[in-house]
């Protein structure tokens, strides 16, 4: 799995990095058969564990 920040393509200039604002989407791409999800947003924090390798790629835990 990996994420984007503010597209959809699969675009690797665009992977979550260190810096997210409150107007910023991500997307997560897993391997496996495409679905849609919807979140919703009931609590003033969304609870995401964002990590990053240590070699400056960031991802959301599991």
């Amino acid at each position: 799995m990996f994420c984007t920040l503010n597209t959809h393509k699969v675009d690797m200039d665009k992977l979550l990095g260190g810096q997210i604002g409150l107007e910023d989407f991500i997307f997560a791409h897993v391997k496996g058969q495409r679905k849609e999800v919807e979140v919703f947003k009931s609590e003033d924090a969304l609870g995401l564990t964002i990590t990053d390798n240590g070699a400056g790629y960031a991802f959301i835990k599991t």
